[in-house]
């Protein structure tokens, strides 16, 4: 055969329950809906080496009780947390002798055994490691698998010398004269009651009662290597070989399915759902249900078709190990249709659902029905539309569908065939692009066109547009209210018709909202719009707006859906949101600051985050309560009732690292540090695979804190200046976004910090008699000095007090003439001060300036644990002000900028000129999503900057990066995130903020 190359704290007992806990989530039914979801409409994320992995190679997957997911790479063993990897290699862990793993298991009590390539095995148990080589009894350090059985037994499959029992100090050996049918072995897998397989190249080889017990070709197995074998929770053995899979049944075994191909497959898993997932050689990944085999490729995002290791996790989530990278599917709270599952384009931009339950789609290249979660019918132009490119959707009373085009007006279909066309050619007046439609109980239609609202009744056409009261003629939505008037919005503001009469709603003072891209009416009249600014809120005849400086992170919303159990959802470019509407309410009526929202984006299943605007309906609700969202990757849906289903129990929070004065320690059941310690952080993570972003933490150090601190989704406490003494620091974690509080299982670690010797109590007590004697003797001696040293001074003050007068004369003189050279120096000093820490030019603080406030703000900080953020912005495209229109021009769009900006900030930062077109800004007590917050503001008020004074037709923008303190040990390396962070956002296109 060729040979291939290429830390929590707890005990035995939480271990245990850890491993219950697991056996419960992984019969817990699976999400609803999901076993009649395709695997197109699965949530994909790959990782290779450009995301951390250190070998795109993925041999093994193993998750431990505490939630742990560990891979085996020819570079190493990997610990993830679903964040960030963690790589063990012969660098790092001199218990690992080669880096090439093969096998990676984990052991009910925590326990990892890794097998490699040729280095033996190696066993992990919390921080400890022990590895069995050839000198250790092993037959060969080249292994195939490895794990250990319920008595704590070691059995180890090696490459072409058999199985190896390790039990304790004695090692048996397994090999063609004990009765395997080939000493070339490939896997292992332990029995429910405790007894061994292997998978060999001779079949498969059962160890009951002391010897083995072999299955070949006369068990109905083919004569063929078997690669894997595994056993369902209802005891049923699954034998992947090289052609094919079988299931025992009996003594014998019989072909899985005949659907499946003849391949080799060295991966299989089963799902809590019954489903058998296959790894193969050649065919990708395969899923084989009640309904028949998915196949699963590179053609769809499978990073290699050979399929070397298959997990389920905890969660649900299917994990694959191929030649060429990690896969995760999962059933994430979004589907998402789109071309993978037959939809004429990913790009949608128009829904509207049909009375009998079906969906209509309508994208940049046709007109699609969805039913059932299958695609009935496609129409295109090949079809007989006449513009493929559909913009608005509408069902008329009468069953019919009214679709709206980009550039051939409006359709009439029935039956899937155009009845009537109507476009300027045929007497529509307007324009031929509609974007929005609406219907009257008496069958009026109403079009919104860009140039204009067009009226058809009764087969006639009235226009109405800025003669008639409109704001502005590019009509972008429409609204039927209940009272059956209707609301408009324009690209320049809402107008409301009623009886034939055009309000415009007056805007101003909203943020500068201008476009109204969505309507959504509430029981009692109140009215939300969604706009290029923010949501607003029309009731009684007043506006109210939330933005960004009220907590939402992104404001150019383009619809509002109400999912009829207390929330909104607003979609964006930067993906979807949920508000519950209470909190909303709260911020509109002045009693709360900011918002707290939800957001969902592609980790969630939306294949894109940029959701479809100024077309419509862009989002609904349907008649099933699920909510559909127009996207840039597809039509995505998700059913807010259903999103209790991916509620799992949060597992405890894992401290994974403790850092003493910036140097890492193993973790153990106390820590227990030297004299001296000045500096204390945890890192932590609640193992939670499937929604991360929901989880919050809260933490609390015992002698110290005096009550928990909650710090979002922030994974790092830190503290300073502690003294000698004990502590305790607990963690624990919530997902109020999925209705978990914070959970009852709370993470502890004790800290012991030893005293330096003159802080024990029998040295202070030992210092303090002393010093007493000490004390009482200088007393005595002091008291006679003093008394010789008087009649001696008298003599002397006597003649002195006349040599003072003399002098006093002459100094009262001279200090006139010093007061006038001081004050003199001080004006001067003054005015070098001032030069050497301000620009000239803005009259803003320099970069000498801002590096000493920044150090001294981050010292300040990291003492106190409060937040500290800090913010590099660039002025976009400044050198074409200079080249285009001078460098006077360039020194005013400077001043401009700084004024703007300084206006805007107030006391809310510190500002300073950079360098260049630079600007930095220092925000002391804000967290990141605030500093972000307050960022966007500048960048939208220097957007609005008029350069017309000195640059005409210029329009002003900057780029800029934001960045926090936590986590980082100098001031430095947060310039130099901060400074990263504004390139990625020149990067992405300018005018922006990232952070």
């Amino acid at each position: 055969m060729e040979r291939m190359r290429g830390a929590s704290v707890g005990n035995l007992a939480r271990a245990m329950a850890m491993a219950v806990l697991l056996l419960c989530v992984g019969l817990l039914p699976p999400p609803a809906g999901a076993q009649d979801k395709p695997l197109s409409a699965y949530f994909r994320e790959t990782w290779t080496t450009r995301q951390g992995l250190p070998h795109n190679q993925v041999n093994a997957i193993a998750q431990t009780p505490d939630g742990y997911l560990w891979f085996g790479t020819w570079e190493g063993l990997v610990r993830y947390n679903g964040l960030e990897f963690h790589a063990f290699d012969r660098g790092n862990t001199p218990a690992l002798k080669d880096n090439g793993v093969r096998s990676v298991r984990a052991s009910a009590d925590g326990a990892v055994v890794i097998g490699t390539s040729r280095g033996g095995v190696t066993v992990k148990r919390g921080e400890f490691w022990r590895t069995w080589m050839v000198k250790d009894g092993l037959a060969q350090e080249e292994i195939m698998d490895a794990m250990l059985d319920r008595k704590g037994r070691l059995w180890v499959a090696t490459e072409d010398s058999g199985i190896d029992l390790v039990d304790g100090d004695k090692v048996v050996h397994f090999n063609a004269g004990s009765g395997l049918p080939s000493g070339v072995t490939y896997g292992l897998m332990l029995d429910r009651d405790d007894s061994m397989w292997a998978a060999t190249a001779g079949g498969l080889v059962h160890f009951a009662g002391g010897r083995p017990v072999v299955y070949a070709k006369a068990s109905g197995l083919p004569d063929a290597p078997v690669f894997r074998a595994i056993q369902d929770a209802a005891g049923t053995v699954f034998v992947g070989t090289e052609r094919g899979v079988y299931r025992r049944e009996g003594e014998r075994f019989v072909q899985v399915s005949r659907l499946l191909p003849v391949d080799g497959v060295p991966s299989l898993a089963k799902d809590a759902a019954g489903n058998l997932w296959v790894g193969t050689v050649n065919n990708g990944l395969l899923r084989l249900t009640q309904s028949g085999v998915e196949k699963f490729t590179s053609l769809r995002g499978l990073p290699n078709n050979r399929v070397a290791a298959l997990l389920i996790d905890r969660e649900g989530s299917v994990w694959a190990g191929t030649n060429a990278g990690l896969l995760r599917l999962s059933d994430a709270p979004f589907s998402t249709w789109n071309g993978d599952q037959g939809l004429s384009d990913d790009y949608v931009r128009a829904l509207a659902e049909s009375r009998d339950g079906s969906m209509w789609i309508g994208t940049s290249r046709g007109l699609n029905r969805w039913r059932g979660g299958k695609l009935e019918a496609s129409y295109t132009a090949a079809d007989g539309l006449p513009s493929d490119s559909v913009l608005s959707l509408l069902e008329d009373r009468d069953g019919s569908l009214l679709v709206g085009s980009y550039t051939a007006g409006l359709l009439r279909l029935r039956a899937g065939r155009v009845v009537a066309h109507y476009d300027n050619a045929h007497g529509m007046p307007g324009s031929n692009q509609v974007r929005a439609l609406a219907q009257q109980d008496d069958g009026t239609v109403w079009i919104g066109t860009t140039r204009g609202l067009v009226r058809m009744r009764d087969g006639k056409f009235e226009r109405f547009g800025v003669a008639e009261g409109l704001p502005r003629e590019f009509i972008i939505s429409l609204h039927l209210a209940r009272d059956g008037s209707l609301w408009v919005g324009t690209a320049n503001g809402a107008a409301h018709i009623a009886d034939g009469r055009v309000q415009v709603v007056d805007m101003r003072g909203m943020n500068g909202a201008q476009d109204v891209f969505d309507f959504h009416e509430d029981n009692d009249g109140t009215l939300w719009f969604a706009t290029d600014r923010g949501l607003l809120r029309y009731r009684n005849g007043r506006l109210k707006a939330l933005g960004l400086a009220q907590g939402l992170p992104i404001d150019t919303l383009f619809a509002v859906v109400d999912d009829g159990i207390g929330s909104l959802w607003l979609t964006s470019n930067r993906g979807v949101m949920r508000i519950a509407r209470s909190e909303a309410e709260a911020v509109l009526d002045g009693k709360k600051a900011t918002l707290e929202l939800d957001r969902f984006g592609e980790a969630d299943g939306l294949a894109s985050n940029q959701c479809n605007g100024a077309s419509g309906p862009a989002a609904l609700r349907d008649s099933s309560g699920r909510i559909w969202v127009a996207t840039a990757g597809g039509a995505a849906v998700v059913q807010p009732r259903s999103l209790h289903a991916y509620k799992r129990q949060l597992p405890p929070v894992v401290i994974e690292q403790a850092l003493v004065n910036d140097a890492s320690v193993p973790l153990q059941a106390t820590l227990k540090l030297p004299a001296g310690t000045r500096k204390l952080e945890f890192h932590y993570a609640s193992l939670n695979f499937l929604t991360p972003r929901f989880v919050r933490y809260r933490y609390r150090l015992e002698g110290v804190d005096r009550g928990w601190i909650e710090r979002g989704n922030q994974r790092v406490a830190q503290y300073t200046n502690l003294g000698p003494g004990k502590y305790r620091f607990e963690v624990n974690a919530s997902a109020p976004g999925l209705g978990q509080g914070w959970s009852r299982d709370v993470t502890t670690l004790d800290i012991e910090i030893e005293p330096r010797l003159w802080q024990r109590t029998w040295f202070l007590a030992l210092l303090a008699a002393c010093a007493g004697l000490l004390v009482a003797g200088l007393y005595r001696w002091r008291l006679g000095h003093l008394r010789s040293r008087a009649a001696h001074l008298e003599s002397v003050v006597e003649q002195r007090t006349s040599d003072l007068r003399e002098q006093t004369d002459k100094l009262r003189e001279s200090d006139h003439e010093k007061s006038i050279l001081v004050a003199r120096l001080k004006e001067q000093a003054d005015a070098f001060e001032r030069q050497a820490r301000e620009d000239a030019l803005t009259g803003l603080g320099n970069r000498r300036s801002m590096d000493e406030a920044l150090a001294r703000a981050f010292d300040q900080a990291a003492r106190s644990g409060r937040p500290l953020s800090f913010a590099l912005i660039d002025i976009d495209q400044f050198k074409r002000i200079n080249d285009g229109y001078s460098h006077a021009a360039g020194d005013r769009a400077l001043t401009e900028v700084a004024r703007v900006m300084r206006e805007e900030l107030g006391a809310l930062g510190k500002l300073a000129r950079w360098g260049g077109e630079e600007f930095a800004v220092l925000f002391e007590g804000l967290a990141l999503e605030e500093a972000r917050r307050r960022c966007e503001r500048l960048r939208w008020a220097v957007e609005r900057l008029d350069c017309s004074g000195f640059a005409p037709g210029w329009k002003m923008s900057i780029s800029g990066g934001v960045a926090e303190r936590t986590g980082l040990a100098h001031y430095e390396r947060l310039v130099s995130r901060a400074d990263a962070l504004m390139y990625e956002a020149k990067r992405a296109g300018r005018n922006r903020i990232c952070g």
